[in-house]
């Protein structure tokens, strides 16, 4: 296929481009430079105004958009929205990639709004700027779709070129949502699952020793996890952080102690195991807002 047609970038006046390095050689190792002259007269970083797409054949490319770091090996395809900055950082010498990418807020019309908002919304659900494999017949029909819509941009005339680009981008975007669909279904799946694995066992601990632990470090080597991977696991699946929770819980059992009313506040101090009634009195402030006695006072 790559012998038939020209390998050079295609562009559409302002509105989008296609390029891709199937021609490269092996020798060249300055691969980063050769990635960014096949986009057109473009310096990093790009700015394109709607989506980019880029599929990895072969070999490895990082990119950079919106302060994420992506990487993609044979059969990915990366996904960036439009106001993201892409910075080519890293392509091996062996990388054969196909690149499309949308310049204009015009060409944003060009896209079904259907398709634009679900991809839009199931990038927020998943996180965006995002990569998901492909599969050798989807590579194989991307490719296909890719050096024909070339080869049409190349013979047809100017005006006709617009439709062959919205034509383009509209298959397209119903491919990512199609795959965007399928790696939610995933995505959810897998939080489930990482909610039985981590947050569950993680509240049914706080329960059990809340009233004697409440050191992050003492919850995250119970999960056989360091303490900022488990802070950040607990904050995406809960949306609190560990340390919130702690407090919730340790709140919780310190007032039913306290509305029981078998208990003084020294007592509650102890049972609680903090270092004085005094520094109880600080933490349950800070938290509920008004001293244990008062608190008391409502019984």
């Amino acid at each position: 296929m790559t012998e038939t047609y020209d390998t050079g970038p295609v562009s559409f006046g302002e509105f989008s481009i296609l390029s891709d390095n199937y021609h490269w050689d092996n020798k060249n190792v300055n691969a980063a430079s050769r990635f960014e002259s096949l986009i057109a007269q473009n310096q990093f970083p790009l700015y394109p105004d709607t989506f980019s797409f880029v599929i990895c054949r072969s070999g490895n490319i990082s990119l950079t958009s919106g302060g994420v770091r992506l990487s993609a090996g044979p059969r990915t395809a990366i996904v960036t929205f439009g106001g993201q900055p892409i910075d080519a950082v890293e392509i091996s010498p062996d990388c054969r990639l196909l690149y499309f990418a949308g310049k204009s807020k015009y060409f944003n019309t060009q896209i079904d709004l259907d398709d634009a908002n679900r991809i839009l919304r199931l990038a927020l659900e998943i996180k965006h700027p995002f990569l998901f494999p492909l599969t050798p017949s989807e590579l194989r029909a991307m490719e296909k779709l890719y050096f024909s819509a070339k080869e049409l941009l190349l013979m047809a005339p100017e005006k006709s070129k617009g439709g062959i680009v919205a034509g383009y981008a509209r298959i397209l975007s119903t491919l990512i949502v199609a795959k965007l669909q399928n790696q939610g279904q995933r995505t959810e799946a897998e939080a489930q699952m990482a909610n039985r694995s981590i947050l569950m066992p993680f509240l049914e601990n706080v329960k059990r020793n809340c009233r004697h632990e409440r050191k992050i470090t003492f919850y995250s080597s119970l999960a056989n996890l360091t303490p900022k991977y488990f802070s950040k696991q607990i904050k995406l699946l809960s949306g609190k952080s560990p340390g919130a929770i702690i407090k919730e819980y340790t709140l919780t059992e310190a007032k039913t102690l306290l509305s029981s009313k078998k208990y003084s506040i020294k007592e509650v101090s102890n049972l609680m195991n903090f270092s004085s009634p005094s520094s109880f009195c600080k933490y349950f402030k800070s938290v509920e807002g008004i001293s244990p006695g008062k608190y008391t006072e409502q019984f």
